[in-house]
């Protein structure tokens, strides 16, 4: 239990038990999973494969997803393509973006499983039709990761049926939850778990919910629990306490309940720390703060590509050749929070120069011109421009004719950007479109071993329950490392697979 001046958070007081004579009904199983989005749906199979009888909660009405890119090392589809990622490399540079605060061994653990995790998701996807490629591969000529201000790994992987032109996670989720039902996984949705079961400094054997009448039930776990209960990025006040940096904008701009119809259409609020406030009722420590956010900029028509960003005032304000990430950082420093991306006629031809990333593009596509479509807005004169963008003309007028003199020059002597990403805006019809600060979830958790057990605050084993996707605490610091497209997925994926077969090994009780 965390202690700020004597006082404590009234969620982080536990709530008194239920009453015997309020459970409606008793179930047991071998495993029990709380939560069946990307870490659930990974822990439930997993247990089940491993022959465990397993029976699977969640609170929403189906399972959760957004996005679609999962970041893995060394899967069969890598080698295929001959793409070699140093795995010393990456983790050292996740240690470093996360200032030494991470768990070293909890990156390792994503880095040596999720190759193979991978190929197990694809011996499930590709029977169904589903197709795996890789993130922004093959990669633009000009392309060297050697000469690039951040790093770029190619470890993402995305799904596609054919079908759809966006990322869709849902079609990984479909498979393995296609699969779990096949091998006898009860499902049960609309059921919210509220209390874990132990009793002293005893074991986690299993878990009290309300189901979807309302009653309480139990649930035994004669193995283990597995918590796979998402982020808390919905919860005010855990945000302000653990993440204050990103509480407002996860207050006013919180994207992940409108990503799909199914988000959009939630009874009640998802991802409110549900299983983080579970485990410190029972004695688990959550992670020092303050955590790390997931707080992209919605960075224009033209993605996170480095054409010139000027504020409110019409100034430039840095280097734009920066990840998504990082662009929020500094938008939200910027007069009213929002700046411009802006660019001119030869867009087409500049774009593949830019470099690549999460959100950049590098290919005029037919969905990139669609983005311009609805996203950008367009003038035949930079004055005009202006005037749409609610800028005064004369200073964008300036920071644009500054803009084209370093272009010409060949090198940015006021934010150091690289000559090859600095572009001329002079040819008609000029673009402006708007960059807002975004939030998606956020990535703290308990202290958590390297066998995804949770710790007390003596740092010992909570044993009979294990812990995968955001209630794992220790995997990030400072912000969400966008080097590896699709980490926050690819460690889901892995750390449930991990913890699933972990939990189906242990011994059973009762």
């Amino acid at each position: 239990m965390i202690v700020v001046n004597g006082k404590r958070d009234s969620f982080e007081i536990e709530p008194p038990p239920v009453p015997a004579e309020e459970i409606r009904e008793t179930f047991t199983a071998d495993v029990v999973v709380v939560g069946a989005g990307t870490s659930g749906k990974a822990a439930a199979l997993s247990a089940a494969e491993a022959g465990a009888r397993v029976i699977q909660i969640d609170k929403h009405t189906t399972y959760r997803w957004s996005g679609g890119i999962i970041a893995a090392i060394d899967s069969r589809l890598q080698k295929q393509l001959g793409i070699e990622v140093d795995k010393d490399e990456v983790i050292l540079e996740l240690m470093k973006w996360g200032g030494n605060k991470p768990d070293q061994r909890l990156i390792r653990l994503w880095a040596d499983h999720s190759g193979a995790v991978m190929d197990w998701l694809m011996d499930m996807t590709e029977p169904e039709g589903v197709r795996t490629v890789m993130y922004q591969w093959p990669r633009p000529a000009a392309f060297d990761l050697k000469t690039e201000y951040y790093k770029e790994f190619p470890v993402g992987h995305w799904h596609t049926d054919g079908r759809n032109k966006t990322l869709e996670h849902k079609l990984a989720l479909d498979c393995a939850e296609k699969r779990a039902l096949k091998l006898g996984v009860d499902i049960r949705y609309r059921t919210r778990a509220v209390r874990l079961l132990r009793r002293g400094k005893g074991r986690v054997t299993g878990v009290i919910a309300r189901d979807k009448d309302g009653h309480k039930v139990q649930i035994n776990a004669r193995r283990a629990v597995v918590l796979c209960t998402g982020d808390y990025g919905s919860n005010p006040a855990m945000m302000q306490k653990y993440c204050p940096t990103a509480a407002e904008v996860a207050r006013k701009n919180n994207i992940y309940m409108v990503r799909n119809e199914d988000l959009r259409r939630a009874p009640e609020p998802l991802n409110v720390g549900d299983g983080h406030l579970m485990g410190m009722w029972i004695g688990a420590v959550m992670e020092p703060g303050p955590h790390a956010p997931m707080s992209h900029a919605s960075v224009g028509p033209a993605g996170s590509t480095p054409f010139l960003r000027v504020n409110t005032e019409g100034s430039r304000y840095e280097n734009e050749d920066v990840p998504g990430q990082n662009i929020a950082n500094s938008l939200v420093r910027q007069p009213g929070q929002r700046v411009w991306q802006v660019f001119d006629a030869r867009w087409t031809e500049e774009l593949p120069r830019m470099g690549i990333g999460l959100g950049r593009f590098y290919e005029v596509t037919d969905f990139i011109r669609g983005r311009f479509n609805d996203f950008a807005i367009q003038a035949d004169t930079l004055k005009e421009l202006a005037g749409k963008m609610g800028v005064s003309y004369g200073a964008l007028r300036a920071t644009v004719d500054r803009y084209n003199e370093l272009a010409r020059l060949g090198k940015d002597l006021d934010f150091g950007k690289r000559p090859d990403r600095l572009t001329t805006i002079e040819e008609p019809p000029f673009y402006a479109g708007l960059v807002v600060q975004e939030f998606l979830v956020v990535l703290g958790g308990l202290n958590t071993n390297p066998g995804l057990q949770p710790l007390d605050e003596d740092r010992k084993v909570i044993p009979g329950i294990y812990l995968a996707g955001n209630t794992v605490g220790n995997r990030y610091a400072v912000d969400y490392p966008t080097m590896c497209a699709g980490l926050s997925h690819g460690m889901a994926w892995t750390t449930g697979r991990l913890a699933g077969l972990s939990a189906a090994a242990e011994k059973a009780t009762g």
